[in-house]
């Protein structure tokens, strides 16, 4: 996964970030690795980390051609390759990643005050404690220093205390977030708790076309938006994935999503068969 190299160069993260995904900067998870091996993911991922028992990654979720802030993400292979928010800044995905070692290793470790020393991550004892009061549940995380502001998805009380642009649910709310949004962010609940008065977005209801002719209708408009969100949502083929996603690099003409362009081909193995 070094062909993402420059993806991260290009993006407005501290280096330690990059340095994680290259596998530099070593985890304090003995499960965690880096580069990621590839499972099958959607281009919107960009992986720091995978685990492979039950494949599941840690990485950056950026919708391109989409007004959203990236963010910090869990992606569950095995669960329908379900993807949740952890965290909004580095500083929170590296505090994520400190009280999942504490947790698992029962207290802090030298490995573990290693990788906080390298990203520089100053409040171990704060983390340690509050692992002790609420474990790695998300919740608790809200009592670390790092995640009291832009609090991502998962950690929230309550979706009327969330800012960021990760979909919520909140179908009361008026701006439409779903049109905003790829399959892979909606749980099963969202989906059923759909209100009948809402259409759903293409992409994600089931009407029987097929997501390759869906994403060239967009794409033949230059609805370069709804194709990328299209892509990045289920029911597509590595094969058929490849095709779309180099037709979208060649029509949008952006360096910078070219670079993605070339590091996801660069590793979209058809053997993963689809997500």
């Amino acid at each position: 996964m070094n062909s993402y190299a420059k993806v991260f160069d290009s993006l407005n993260f501290p280096p330690s970030i990059k340095r994680c995904a290259e596998g530099k900067i070593a985890p304090p998870l003995a499960t965690f690795k880096a580069p990621a091996d590839w499972y099958g993911f959607p281009p919107a991922l960009i992986p720091i980390w995978s685990e492979g028992s039950r494949p599941t990654y840690i990485g950056i979720w950026k919708h391109w051609f989409i007004e959203r802030e990236p963010s910090f993400v869990k992606m569950y292979v095995g669960a329908e390759r379900a993807t949740i928010e952890i965290a909004r800044t580095a500083e929170q995905l590296f505090s994520f990643v400190v009280m999942m070692s504490i947790s698992e290793r029962d207290g802090v470790e030298s490995d573990l005050v290693a990788f906080a020393k390298e990203v520089d991550i100053p409040n171990l004892e704060q983390i340690d404690a509050v692992s002790r009061v609420s474990g790695d549940e998300a919740h608790g995380l809200i009592m670390i220093d790092q995640f009291k502001n832009e609090t991502p998805f998962e950690s929230v009380s309550a979706i009327a205390d969330y800012s960021g642009g990760f979909p919520t649910g909140d179908f009361d709310n008026s701006n439409s977030w779903w049109m905003k949004a790829c399959s892979f962010e909606f749980s099963p609940e969202v989906l059923a708790a759909w209100p009948s008065s809402l259409s759903k977005p293409a992409w994600i209801a089931d009407f029987g076309k097929e997501k390759l002719e869906l994403f060239n209708d967009y794409l033949s408009v230059n609805n370069f938006d709804k194709a990328w969100l299209t892509l990045n949502s289920t029911g597509w083929t590595i094969r058929d994935a490849r095709i779309a996603i180099s037709d979208l690099g060649a029509k949008a003409k952006d360096c910078r999503f070219n670079l993605l362009v070339d590091a996801w081909l660069s590793v979209a193995d058809e053997s993963a068969g689809g997500y």
